[in-house]
């Protein structure tokens, strides 16, 4: 059956785009659920490749689970514009919940659905948490090697799982619904010496999918903020905003980029709340890379409190990585151990905030 016709019978989960024929999930653990009675579920699915800065091109990977299991049943890379996969196979043809989810980033490569095929029949959409959460960063939250064996290993889609994350586990533990708006190498905000052309997350959250809409040439679609409101928006941003400081050519000028860091991260906490109304909590967190900003992300988080009245907003601190016992990512970036570990530290935190049983 034809996505477009189906959107009754699928939960989507994240900021999935629909655009002509094709509901497009390309956020790091965007997707969509089914149920459905039958021994076999089928999905045609698209695939758009991205040029990797190595130079080769780059393919979305996806995940499967069933019946809200948090292991993946299926894992595969999808490499064609237009091509069949299957899902899941089962001996029963009991009423089961398949979640199409995928595993890696925006920026590695698009991934949309066409169709979905069962040899039974389509139920109703499946329910989900009425507890929402979304998680704002960059290559920490989208998953950056977090399977790769060897910290000096470069970047490799296989080995990018969003299922795992901290924001992922911390989610699972809170028992919320979560979605990501993560990209890798991304600053909160523009510095005032930009060291890479990368648009910074201010000028994508706003919209449903802005990378998507760049890539095709078209308006960025705005994001149905007022339809999708959520308990809790995290922020983990500013391991990438310190280069411009780490790069200095006189103290000076790293100060100045420091107190241009913390009047525009206060503008991105205004505009967060802007979007999301006033019942959303905010938090926002660091780590667990470089700690080197948090000192000025509380600042920003205490002078906006102060110069706003808005007491629903927080500053953490993700506890760094245990050399001893995690180990390393791909270029040095989290493990799976460390995003486990962190999650379930950063769900403790948040649950007294959110006075979540």
């Amino acid at each position: 059956m034809e996505i477009r016709n189906m959107l009754p019978q699928l939960t989507c989960h994240g900021r999935t785009r629909l655009d002509g024929d094709c509901l497009y999930m390309n956020w790091t653990c965007t997707g969509v659920s089914v149920q459905f009675t039958g021994k076999q579920l089928k999905a045609r699915l698209r695939a758009l490749g991205e040029v990797s800065m190595e130079g080769p091109v780059e393919y979305p990977w996806v995940g499967v689970t069933v019946d809200g299991g948090e292991t993946l049943v299926n894992r595969f890379e999808c490499r064609e514009e237009d091509a069949w996969y299957t899902l899941w196979e089962c001996p029963d043809d009991l009423p089961h919940v398949v979640r199409l989810i995928k595993l890696t980033e925006n920026a590695r490569g698009k991934l949309g659905i066409l169709e979905l095929e069962t040899d039974g029949t389509f139920l109703e959409a499946p329910r989900t948490s009425s507890r929402k959460i979304e998680f704002v960063g960059d290559s920490i939250t989208c998953g950056f090697g977090n399977e790769a064996a060897n910290r000096d290993d470069l970047f490799n889609p296989a080995e990018e799982n969003g299922w795992i994350t901290y924001a992922a586990t911390a989610a699972r533990e809170l028992g919320a619904e979560f979605n990501c708006v993560s990209v890798s190498g991304i600053s909160a905000n523009a510095p005032e010496k930009p060291l890479f052309p990368m648009k910074p997350m201010r000028e994508l959250y706003p919209y449903c999918d802005r990378l998507y809409d760049d890539r095709m040439e078209q308006e960025p679609a705005a994001w149905d903020f007022a339809g999708n409101r959520k308990d809790l928006v995290v922020v983990n941003l500013g391991t990438n905003d310190v280069n411009p400081v780490r790069f200095y050519t006189d103290l000076e000028q790293a100060d100045r980029e420091e107190a241009h860091f913390i009047r525009m991260y206060k503008e991105f906490i205004r505009e967060i709340r802007s979007l999301n109304g006033p019942e959303t909590k905010i938090v926002c967190v660091l780590g667990p890379m470089d700690f080197y900003l948090y000192d000025d992300i509380k600042t920003a988080v205490a002078e906006y409190r102060a110069e706003s009245g808005d007491q629903q907003v927080w500053s953490l601190k993700i506890i760094g990585t245990n050399l001893m016992t995690e180990g390393f990512g791909a270029v040095g970036h989290p493990s799976a151990k460390t995003h486990q570990r962190a999650g379930r530290e950063l769900a403790a935190r948040l649950r007294q905030i959110l006075n979540w049983e």
